[in-house]
């Protein structure tokens, strides 16, 4: 689908065009409509810096259980394995529902290889 908005538009409301697709990425993203990796790719930016956006605005980032096991899945297939840590998935699966949904600009977002480091320090 293409929509088409008139330069106009733009002009009267002061905004360029990648603005207009940043606010509409964070819209359905706030929304629950698209996740966290969707929405970094309309607004054509790396997820890290969506990630800025989002905390500088007190937005929060909610984890992502099935980007988590494909992040996993990933990591397993370079050599990570994540059972010499001691972590069963049921575990993993449990401590990433407890951060399920927190604000970025309180908390750092760890990836899954974080997580498995963390436990192995314990």
């Amino acid at each position: 689908m293409s929509l088409v908005i008139p330069d106009e538009f733009l002009q009267t409301a002061h905004i360029t065009e990648a603005d207009l697709k940043l606010e509409i990425a964070i819209l359905l993203f706030q929304q629950e409509k698209i996740t966290l990796g969707t929405a970094s790719q309309f607004a054509e930016m790396n997820q890290l810096e969506f990630q800025r956006i989002l905390g500088s605005r007190k937005i929060p980032i909610r984890v992502e259980i099935e980007s988590f096991w494909q992040n996993l899945a990933t990591l397993e297939s370079n050599g990570v394995d994540h059972t010499k840590a001691g972590l069963s998935q049921a575990e993993i699966l449990k401590r990433i529902e407890q951060r399920r949904t927190f604000s970025p600009a309180q908390h750092h977002l760890p990836d899954t290889l974080t997580l498995i480091q963390e436990d192995r320090s314990r």
